[in-house]
């Protein structure tokens, strides 16, 4: 390559050249293009909102597919009739499961006429004994 290269010393022609009458066809070639391309009236009316509502839609569902695939299982109940269930079972379960109190069997009619042993109540000699001793029995009215 030459260093010394200066503009000046390149010739000044155009090498590209313009079709006759290129400028004066242009803008009839523009108008029929843009002409071809225009939408109808009722089309025109319609995008604009179809199109700004398209993006919040399309998130509204995306969300709401996530909250869906989110939700936990939820197993299905069983229903008990516990008219079918058996005193002696439910105090099973009661001595089982449950603290309880004399007050508690007031509804079961086969009680009624039992004693609840201590180990039902779960309620030891000592305990008992000790709960006894804040309680006054002159002053209870019978």
């Amino acid at each position: 390559m030459n260093k010394n290269l200066k503009l000046s010393d390149i010739p000044k022609r155009n090498p590209y050249q313009v079709p006759e009458g290129y400028f004066d066809r242009l803008p009839m070639r523009v108008m029929e293009q843009t002409a071809s391309r225009e939408k109808p009236a009722w089309q025109q009316v319609l995008w604009r909102p179809v199109r700004l509502a398209t993006a919040p839609l399309a998130l509204l569902l995306l969300l709401a597919g996530v909250y869906v695939a989110n939700l936990p299982e939820q197993p299905e109940q069983q229903l008990v009739n516990l008219a079918a269930v058996s005193d002696t079972d439910i105090v099973q379960y009661l001595s089982t499961y449950a603290t309880l109190e004399t007050t508690d069997f007031e509804e079961l009619s086969t009680l009624r006429e039992q004693e609840l042993p201590a180990e039902l109540l779960n309620v030891s000699a000592t305990a008992a004994e000790e709960e006894l001793e804040y309680y006054t029995l002159d002053d209870i009215e019978y």
